[in-house]
């Protein structure tokens, strides 16, 4: 991550604009390596944890990520936290962003995924955006776990 990754500048910037960033190196046994990794073990490395400002675990990942993986990456956890505190219609836009900027990002079936969701819970309960999502995870992501999540779709 530390020599392709991070060193992109859109990655950088999104990070400088919309994050608060901490890496701690697993060998170096930092005074604050249990706090800032949660409840949940840190088994190996690079494990992103995204909390809130409350410390509240968003999201977590193993592994490295090219930068445009990456960045869709990062705009989901916006999704993620917006739909964690009742902002669905900001999170589905947030969702909406990744499949835009980032379609080919390994998070863009999940994220479609979870637009259906929040569309729903955020329009009135509007079946048809819900339909219309988890159809498009099937179509465009057939053989992903996301696919296999929306297919109730089809009893509706």
């Amino acid at each position: 991550m530390g020599t392709v990754t991070y060193p992109d500048a859109n990655v950088a910037n999104k990070i400088n604009d919309e994050f608060v960033a901490l890496q701690i190196n697993l060998l170096d046994k930092h005074p604050d390596f249990k706090e800032a990794s949660g409840a949940g073990r840190v088994i190996f490395a690079p494990t992103f944890l995204f909390t809130d400002a409350k410390g509240r675990e968003i999201r977590r990942y193993l592994g490295w990520l090219p930068p445009e993986s990456f960045l869709g990456e990062l705009e989901f956890v916006r999704g993620m936290h917006a739909f964690n505190t009742g902002q669905f219609l900001p999170a589905r836009d947030h969702f909406a962003a990744v499949l835009d900027k980032h379609g080919d990002a390994d998070v863009a079936a999940e994220s479609l995924y979870w637009q259906g969701i929040a569309g729903f819970l955020g329009g009135n309960r509007d079946g048809e955006a819900l339909a219309a999502a988890w159809n498009g995870v099937r179509e465009r992501f057939p053989d992903s776990t996301w696919a296999t999540r929306a297919a109730p779709i089809e009893d509706a």
